[in-house]
């Protein structure tokens, strides 16, 4: 099992499909973790069924039920099961990650050496993305198109490599894993000894050109634990290779490959404080509040924070998109209520605990320190799949270092009856989300070709349960219906927008967008009475996003409301805070109208 679980972590990075699955960087890693999690508990069943420790189980346990209670009482419970497109950690996939660390325990409990065959899978699979991530930033990639990760322009662009991860945060954290695992193994007298040293430095290399000043801050946070676990001494030695790293890394800097760093740098010392994230955090505690004892349900922080967002962050930043509170414990509480954040901490020191047990252990000093960089930086950013399975399995293989009775649980058949529902409902789930991506990649490739009737088929036979893409699918078919294609294609597309914009307030998990996109669709067909509708039901949604009050203005002057309109417009410009000149200029086109038409009644 323990191979199993190793080869599971090393694929879980770097499973990115980009040509043959829609969200090509999400769902494959899902897809890897239910498939690896069901085989693991059947490897398990089938085997001794090792123990581990019983509140390390108590705690995990309780996770599982959190989870299931506030996604049974979720305010969307569809998206709470499967989870949203832009990271897909519902319950399902949350239960797996849960089970795959305590198999971890319990294939590792009294065997310290498997443990090292973990981390081996996990430094293995590090150094593909660290090398990746680092080639990203030079402007080498064979798989992405750079523009998606490339900010700015002139002499402030920026690069933020996500390599395989999805998102620059994302990987900065993983490697904060890879570099604390690289460290454990470093210390040992094994084969992995020297790959472990190439996975922490290339690790820190990518943390460093990633730009993830979460990941920069764990892995500082990391390395002083570290210090003090181990009671590291200044040496002449280790005075050199400072001085080494520190004069290495000024001349990058201030080289011309360094450029993009710099400007990074700038960046951040614009906004010292990370953006909107201090008001973000105010707001997301108060909206966790109003709902304390369960939470909103798992991945339902978009649509229920734009309800809640204050008008203070919406003026200060009124083109940001919230899909998380970026912070594990406030994203823990948001969505679980009250038991989320506790059993997360208490998960947490529990294996503090287990490892200050073994203080004079360095491979636990190293978990340990590893463990406490990822709690750290992770107060800045939320949980992906990736990181939070980083997170537990870190957690699981610290408890593994606590002795515990070394004899079976249960009998075979009873093991393997009791895990066999679950791993059957994993690969279910698994291959249907298979099927889901390849569908769309399908419709993907049709719409390309403007295959209108062949794109509608495959769209129509996509699976309920998984990815939805209704809100993409409308905006592709209306640019179809704007563009130059047959007249019969061109009304084909726009008859399926309409469908698909509708079905997509429903299903999409922003469904304040969903309506603003609604809206635009009605009114390029002059259709002023539901443009109207959709358009209120968008504000009722957001009501603090600037965006729909504009265009409501605009289409309630074009219907001749004049008053109903400057209102309208008044709040729009208050909303955007002075950051668009069109807004504000409407407002003043508006007011100037009515001063034109009110003199002659």
């Amino acid at each position: 099992m323990v191979p199993l679980l190793a080869v599971v972590l090393l694929l879980i990075p770097l499973a990115i499909v980009p040509r043959y699955f829609f969200y090509f960087d999400v769902t494959p890693k899902t897809v890897v973790l239910l498939l690896g999690t069901a085989a693991a508990a059947v490897c398990w069943a089938i085997s001794r069924g090792g123990r581990v420790s019983r509140w390390f189980s108590v705690l995990m346990g309780g996770m599982a039920v959190s989870l299931a209670v506030s996604s049974a009482f979720s305010v969307n419970l569809h998206l709470s099961l499967g989870g949203s497109n832009w990271r897909f950690w519902g319950l399902i996939p949350q239960l797996a990650a849960l089970a795959f660390a305590w198999l971890a325990a319990a294939g590792c409990a009294n065997h310290p050496e498997r443990s090292r065959i973990v981390l081996a899978g996990v430094v293995t699979g590090g150094i593909v993305t660290a090398v990746y991530g680092i080639a990203q930033y030079f402007g080498g990639d064979p798989l992405l198109d750079p523009r998606v990760y490339h900010v700015g322009e002139g002499v402030w662009a920026i690069v933020r490599p996500p390599s395989t991860l999805g998102h620059a945060d994302y990987f900065g954290i993983w490697q904060l894993f890879v570099v604390f695992a690289g460290v454990a193994l470093a210390g040992e007298h094994s084969r992995w000894k020297w790959p472990a040293r190439v996975a922490v430095a290339l690790s820190a290399i990518a943390i460093l050109l990633s730009g993830t000043r979460a990941a920069l801050v764990g892995a500082a946070a990391g390395g002083v634990f570290l210090a003090l676990w181990r009671g590291v001494r200044w040496t002449r030695l280790a005075s050199i290779a400072v001085l080494t790293v520190a004069t290495a890394g000024a001349v990058f800097y201030i080289s011309p490959a360094g450029a993009l760093l710099r400007a990074r740098v700038h960046w951040v010392l614009e906004e010292p404080a990370g953006g909107a994230r201090l008001l973000l955090w105010r707001d997301a505690l108060h909206m966790a509040l109003a709902r304390w004892p369960l939470g909103y349900g798992p991945e339902t922080f978009t649509a229920a924070f734009a309800m809640h967002k204050s008008a203070e962050l919406a003026r200060a930043f009124p083109d940001f998109y919230y899909e998380s509170p970026h912070n594990i414990v406030l994203d823990a509480l948001v969505s679980q209520g009250v038991p989320g954040p506790a059993l997360l901490l208490a998960l947490a020191a529990l294996a503090f605990l287990a490892a200050w047990k073994r203080r004079t252990d360095a491979f636990a000093g190293a978990l340990a320190a590893g463990l406490a960089a990822m709690t750290v930086g992770g107060q800045f950013v939320c949980f992906t799949m990736p990181t939070a399975l980083a997170f537990y399995v870190t957690i699981a293989l610290l408890i593994a270092l606590t002795p515990v009775p070394d004899r079976p649980v249960g009998r075979p058949w009873m093991r393997l009856a009791a895990v066999t529902p679950v791993s059957v409902a994993f690969t279910i789930f698994a291959l249907q989300l298979v099927q889901s991506e390849t569908a769309l990649a399908g419709v993907r490739r049709d719409l390309e070709a403007r295959l209108i009737g062949s794109a509608a088929s495959r769209y129509a036979a996509v699976p309920p349960f998984g990815p939805g893409a209704d809100l993409w699918y409308s905006r592709r078919l209306v640019q179809i219906a704007g563009s130059g294609a047959d007249r019969a294609a061109r009304v084909a597309a726009f008859q399926d927008a309409v469908t698909a914009a509708r079905r997509a307030t429903e299903t999409d998990d922003a469904p304040f967008n969903a309506y603003y996109n609604l809206a635009a669709v009605y009114a390029s067909q002059n259709d002023y009475v539901h443009t109207v509708a959709c358009l209120r039901a968008a504000i009722s949604h957001a009501p603090n996003w600037f965006k729909p009050r504009w265009m409501l203005a605009q289409v309630l002057a074009a219907g001749g409301h004049i008053a109903e309109a400057e209102q309208e417009a008044a709040r729009a410009a208050w909303l955007d805070g002075g950051k668009h000149a069109e807004v504000t200029g409407t407002l003043r086109h508006i007011r100037a109208t009515r001063a034109s038409i009110e003199p002659q009644h």
